[in-house]
């Protein structure tokens, strides 16, 4: 069973990432690039730099058919998991080809 998490749209985590900014950059994987953005903790809408819920966005590769398989995959695992050790995965966005994911910051 999936806990709740949260469908954006990619306007909306482009607007939290600063349009995914170089300096909002905090590191790469095999799967993307790894954003810092933040959004409200009670619309889930973006919000300003240093105000609400600091969130980190994977921004998958666009590999085609595997690239969407991993990340269908982690949406399946992470949304079944509920940990005080682990991040939470606070949502998703599926628009065209934009395939992310969004956890909680963790310092």
């Amino acid at each position: 069973m999936l806990l709740h998490i949260q469908s954006f749209g990619f306007n909306g985590v482009r607007v939290a990432t600063r349009n995914f900014r170089p300096d909002s950059v905090l590191g790469e994987s095999g799967f993307g690039c790894v954003f810092k953005g933040w959004i409200d903790k009670n619309t889930f809408t973006a919000a300003r730099p240093g105000t609400g819920m600091v969130i980190v966005v994977k921004r998958v590769r666009q590999e085609g058919y595997q690239g969407h398989e991993e990340w269908l995959a982690e949406i399946n695992y992470q949304g079944q998991l509920s940990h005080p050790n682990l991040v939470k995965l606070v949502g998703y966005c599926l628009e065209d080809e934009h395939r992310l994911l969004v956890y909680e910051f963790m310092p």
